[in-house]
């Protein structure tokens, strides 16, 4: 719960869809369609920690599959959609929105200061 919801963090400050990822109790990890976006890993190490250090909530709510095709932009990967057929879709809620809002089914601390942050940034090819 505490690398997912960090993974969360992670994405909301990466303006790249994301292509794939794993989430483990150690170690996890978030692959983006970084095209000509360069990352700088101490400016996003900043950036987490203030999200961790500032504890916002995170909270679930949920929307209906219509409300979701009109919002595109709340699913950041590129490859996997939500599942669909019960009529509405799960959000992930960091920050009252301000910070992370995107559909989510999995895990995730209730506050952003639980979060596990350990930031490797590399770049294959």
């Amino acid at each position: 719960m505490r690398m997912h919801t960090a993974m969360h963090l992670l994405c909301s400050l990466v303006p790249c869809g994301v292509t794939g990822g794993q989430v483990g109790e150690e170690k996890s990890r978030l692959d983006f369609d970084t095209g000509d976006y360069q990352a700088d890993k101490q400016a996003l190490t900043d950036q987490l920690n203030v999200l961790v250090d500032a504890d916002h909530a995170v909270t679930a709510r949920w929307i209906t599959e219509a409300e979701l095709d009109a919002q595109p932009e709340l699913v950041r990967t590129m490859s996997v959609q939500p599942p669909r057929g019960s009529g509405r879709v799960r959000l992930i809620d960091a920050g009252g929105s301000a910070i992370d809002l995107q559909s989510c089914g999995g895990t995730q601390v209730k506050r952003t200061g639980a979060c596990i942050l350990c930031l490797t940034i590399s770049r294959s090819f």
